[in-house]
């Protein structure tokens, strides 16, 4: 295990069944969410990526690697329902105690980029969810890395409850230092750390 607890997977080495087997087995065998490596669905797309490359340029391999990239599939399919099953249980039973407006007890360190993707849009899940595994079964990252790139671009607005000094955001920008009351537009990822610590609300935002 590394520092972290975070399952060793050496990014030089293609994803394999048998690891995702292993995350699989432990992620049904526990209550909570547990701490994946956070790129774990981007290595199993670019391993996929590959695969279909590969089987382009040998024809007779074709039925073997398509094999492969199914039970790849399959494997990362169920590692991501039982992950969203967990987040979306946690999530709907603190909705009921009106006190949380958040993911309260859900441990959000420990989802991975895709997951909170999934999870911020509760309108579009479905249709995020499906986005995400389509990406992956046809071996195409390039979704994916759009999908980080859209997480780590958004802006929350948020009102402060309690003081706060100057900090860095996710985006390098420094922010701060801000009072009860005061109103700001932060990094999502910041304006998450800040409402789940107790810092600052977030300032829902109906669409039209």
């Amino acid at each position: 295990m590394e520092p972290t607890g975070r399952p060793v997977h050496r990014e030089d080495t293609p994803i394999s069944l048998k690891y995702l087997s292993t995350l699989l087995i432990k992620e049904i065998s526990t209550d909570s969410v547990q701490n994946l490596p956070t790129n774990i669905y981007h290595e199993v797309t670019a391993h996929i990526e590959t695969l279909r490359g590969a089987s382009k340029e040998i024809a007779s391999e074709e039925q073997i690697v398509e094999a492969q990239i199914g039970l790849l599939f399959s494997a990362v399919k169920l590692l991501f329902e039982a992950r969203y099953a967990k987040i979306n249980a946690s999530r709907e039973a603190d909705f009921q105690d009106t006190q949380k407006r958040d993911l309260g007890t859900i441990d959000y360190s420990n989802m991975t980029r895709e997951e909170k993707f999934v999870l911020d849009g509760s309108l579009e899940t479905d249709k995020r969810i499906e986005m995400i595994l389509s990406a992956i079964l046809t071996g195409r990252p390039v979704v994916l890395d759009k999908i980080s790139n859209i997480l780590s671009h958004k802006r929350v607005p948020v009102r402060f409850i309690k003081p706060i000094d100057r900090f860095m955001g996710i985006d390098m920008v420094t922010y701060g230092p801000y009072v009860e009351e005061d109103i700001a537009l932060l990094p999502s990822e910041n304006a998450r750390a800040l409402t789940q610590n107790g810092f600052a609300e977030e300032i829902q935002i109906l669409a039209p």
